[in-house]
């Protein structure tokens, strides 16, 4: 008799129901509920190399862009963004396994460092995402006045299938964490540590499209929500507690770069950028509003 080979998937929905430490025991019905949350996510490896061992077109890091022959290259105060990453859509369509993405296409990240200090921190930071239609692509030549120490090594960019989870202060989360006594140490960490074994990935890697947002800090829709709320008070009453969460509700990780495993690191260190994108905006394809954030 043949034997099958169990999907990363149905290894995570075996390691939750089975999950069980220190007598802390989680009913089956919300393990069911955990097990609805995880979501197809795009994961992404990232190699160092140099332009000329990239094929154009392909994803990558760094380097010069492969743009459309009519391409302008952004800029700002008429000083020229740094050229962050592109992402070629067919390359990963074979793990978008709800076909949410375009099926062809390019994603081009460009970013701004701080007005004032000059680093990627995201406080002052001026960005540019792109989506382009087009795949006859040729390789750019960088701005004359772009400094030479702000065109970044590439790294090419590998796709292979990933799952994420909400994060723990994520709403989709909140009441479970409430429910049970260390929630995050008995539960929450040891079913993204699998995540990450099961899908033979570092947990430090947060290069991802699609997914849950995966913070070093705040759940990413819930810092947007406090953003357009323009509120830092997390001792909100209940009416502005529920207006922060449907506001967050309405948010879907696009994508995330990571700033730790890239010559991207050139400026301020680590830390990652979150592209976060409207339900409905991501459901017609419309991607002139996407929002970004950043956390170290």
């Amino acid at each position: 008799m043949l034997k099958f080979k169990k999907s990363k998937l149905e290894k995570i929905k075996t390691f939750i129901r089975n999950l069980e430490e220190d007598g802390v025991a989680i009913e089956k019905s919300d393990k069911e509920k955990i097990i609805k949350l995880i979501k197809p996510t795009v994961g992404i490896d990232a190699t160092l190399s140099g332009d000329d061992d990239i094929l154009i077109g392909k994803s990558k890091i760094g380097g010069k862009p492969d743009v459309p022959q009519n391409f302008k290259w952004p800029r700002l105060n008429n000083e020229p963004l740094l050229f962050c990453a592109q992402y070629n859509l067919s390359e990963l369509t074979e793990f978008d396994n709800e076909g949410i993405l375009p099926n062809k296409g390019f994603f081009y990240i460009f970013l701004g460092l701080d007005g004032e200090y000059e680093e990627f921190n995201g406080l002052d930071q001026k960005y540019k995402f792109i989506y382009s239609t087009s795949e006859n692509v040729q390789r750019a030549e960088f701005p004359n006045d772009l400094e030479e120490d702000r065109r970044f090594v590439p790294s090419l960019i590998e796709y292979f299938e990933f799952f994420t989870i909400p994060h723990l202060e994520n709403y989709k989360l909140n009441e479970m964490d409430k429910k049970y006594h260390d929630f995050n140490y008995y539960a929450y960490n040891p079913i993204s540590e699998y995540i990450s074994e099961v899908c033979d990935t570092h947990p430090d890697n947060y290069h991802q499209l699609l997914g849950e947002d995966r913070a070093m800090q705040l759940s990413i829709p819930h810092e947007l929500a406090f953003k357009e709320l323009d509120s830092e008070d997390f001792n909100n009453t209940q009416a502005e507690n529920d207006e922060i969460i449907e506001i967050a509700k309405s948010y879907e990780t696009l994508l995330q770069l990571c700033c730790d495993d890239s010559d991207l690191n050139t400026y301020g260190g680590g830390g990652c950028y979150y592209f976060m994108i409207d339900k409905e905006d991501l459901k017609n394809l419309n991607f002139n509003n996407v929002k970004m954030t950043f956390q170290l």
